[in-house]
């Protein structure tokens, strides 16, 4: 029996509840005792732009709210300044439940979802309302019920992969940023040594980057250059346990998201891995770290495996997977549909894109209005 598929399963959920996850395996992978001590969240998300200003009209600029703006020479000028927004919409996951829009001001032109993992992105063509030196406010109010993970496996009943199976070399395929060179190879090979369990492969991975990557701020983004260095931020942490555990032949990708809980309130990133019998599974071996040098300071009190299978109800999911491509994209787009996308970005929240103009600053700000609370 296959465990993956492009189309998406629905499933009744114990609660009552009936909602679409695209891509988490064959239905009976789904438990909801894995599921637990759920809490009510509502929170507003509102994107500033502020000081729009004429620019090179030949200059594009792509900026991801949790980056720095990367800026290229367009194919051919436009003829008049153009502003775009792509916001991650945030949707139902199993850990991520009852997800209600109250409103969205101003309304986007379209939500479109195209990618196999199954991410809606918001879209705002902002162009006519570009005057000199205006601000423009997108705000997006929505609430949502939000579980902690707790899986319990039992590595005898982990189902056997198919290898021919095309979402299945989608998750363990070479990526941008998650390039599976000889040396993630050889390294994959030397943590995991003869474990052939999938499950406990993983966990072999995890610990190993738990206690051999430091973490600090990138210079770059990708595993060729923070592997070699031993060090990165949750982003690094997530990509380098991806490639590993591909290169392992585990199929694994990166969620994104952020904080929304009293301690934090800061951008995240974290993985999943994928088991058959199961379905996706989070690893985040940045809180892993933490919680094991600081017990207290996360979830877990002390014992980094706990982000192993397991998660906080603390945070949201904005999207999942790696240079996901924005929808529509204008002609003078740079980044493209396959492997060879030149998308250098996570797409965690929010991007814009715009030519002919510059903008002073760019922030998203979070408000908890329910939930704001300590969650370990």
């Amino acid at each position: 029996m296959k465990t993956f598929g492009y189309q998406r399963f629905t499933f009744m959920l114990a609660l009552g509840i009936i909602f679409t996850c695209g891509n988490l395996g064959a239905k009976e992978g789904f438990r909801e005792e894995f599921f637990i001590r759920p809490r009510d969240v509502e929170l507003k998300i509102s994107y500033h732009l502020k000081g729009i200003k004429k620019g090179d009209p030949g200059t594009v600029t792509l900026y991801e709210f949790s980056e720095e703006p990367i800026s290229w020479k367009a194919e051919k000028k436009g003829e008049k300044p153009v502003l775009l927004l792509y916001v991650a919409r945030q949707k139902q996951w199993q850990n991520q439940r009852n997800v209600e829009y109250l409103s969205i001001t101003p309304p986007p032109n379209q939500v479109v979802s195209k990618d196999i993992d199954g991410n809606e992105i918001e879209f705002w063509d902002l162009s006519d309302r570009i005057k000199q030196g205006t601000d423009i406010t997108i705000t997006r109010h929505f609430r949502f019920k939000a579980y902690e993970t707790a899986y319990k496996i039992d590595p005898e009943k982990v189902g056997e992969y198919d290898p021919d199976d095309p979402v299945y070399r989608y998750y363990t395929r070479t990526q941008e940023l998650v390039e599976l060179t000889p040396y993630v190879m050889n390294l994959s090979g030397e943590i995991v040594e003869k474990e052939k369990n999938p499950y406990l492969k993983a966990k072999k991975i995890y610990s190993w980057c738990v206690d051999n990557i430091d973490y600090k701020y990138p210079e770059n983004r990708g595993i060729r250059f923070s592997l070699p260095r031993r060090t990165g931020d949750c982003g690094s942490y997530g990509l380098i346990f991806c490639a590993l555990c591909r290169a392992s032949g585990i199929p694994a990708r990166m969620a994104n998201g952020h904080w929304c809980c009293k301690p934090k309130k800061n951008y995240h990133v974290w993985a999943e891995f994928f088991l058959p019998g199961y379905g996706w599974l989070p690893a985040d071996p940045t809180d892993g770290r933490i919680t094991r040098d600081n017990p207290g300071k996360l979830a877990g009190e002390g014992n980094a495996l706990y982000y192993f299978g397991g998660l906080d109800s603390g945070r949201f999911i904005s999207s999942k997977g790696t240079s996901i491509q924005l929808y529509p994209s204008p002609p003078w787009h740079m980044w493209g549909m396959a492997d060879t996308n030149r998308n250098p970005m996570f797409f965690q929240m929010a991007a814009t894109v715009y030519s002919g103009i510059t903008l002073e600053s760019q922030k998203a700000i979070v408000e908890i209005i329910k939930g704001d609370k300590d969650v370990w």
